[in-house]
């Protein structure tokens, strides 16, 4: 009996987590959205090659498809520079 319980709450748990992961594909459909992980891997190797100063000048045209996207300014780059 305790394991069935155990088994259930699990099982509720993973439930819930795999809701709220896609919380955000249900709402506005399959489009990735700012946590990007291809995008923050792009970001560090910029910041990587061409340093802090044109990290937060550059304005990245490959995101947010077709307007592009002004890194400096829509970004928090703490991963990006702990990464870096």
């Amino acid at each position: 009996l305790k394991w069935m319980v155990a088994l259930s709450i699990l099982a509720m748990a993973m439930a819930k987590a795999y809701g709220i992961r896609l919380f955000a594909v249900k709402t506005y459909g399959a489009v990735i959205h700012e946590f990007d992980p291809w995008f923050n891997y792009r970001a560090t190797e910029y910041l990587a090659a061409h340093g802090s100063e044109k990290f937060f000048k550059w304005f990245d045209y490959m995101s947010w498809y077709p307007l592009g996207r002004p890194v400096g300014t829509t970004i928090y780059p703490g991963m990006q520079f702990t990464a870096v």
